[in-house]
């Protein structure tokens, strides 16, 4: 009987993780950011964002002043996100 409920458990233990990695998934976000004047605004900004946990990827555009970030919507947000690039000292918009 035993043996039985162990083997139980480990099921409904694999089905839940598999559930949960599921729901959680890749997100895009997209940002304009004011104040960027030099590659030192853009790196500085980046690395806020990086230590964001999460982040999956960082990439921008200082022409065009746009942040694109990659992230795992179980483990980040977009709030999150904005947190980090005011923390850098900057303003984003969606």
């Amino acid at each position: 009987m035993l043996a039985r409920y162990n083997q139980s458990m480990v099921r409904l233990s694999l089905a839940l993780a598999l559930a949960f990695a599921v729901q959680a998934a890749e997100q895009s976000l997209s940002l304009r950011v004011e104040g960027w004047h030099s590659k030192g605004d853009v790196y500085k900004t980046e690395s806020a964002v990086q230590k964001v946990k999460g982040v999956i990827r960082v990439s921008s555009d200082l022409e065009a002043k746009t942040l694109t970030v990659v992230f795992d919507d179980a483990s980040a947000n977009a709030a999150a996100i904005q947190k980090a690039i005011s923390g850098a000292g900057y303003v984003s918009h969606r």
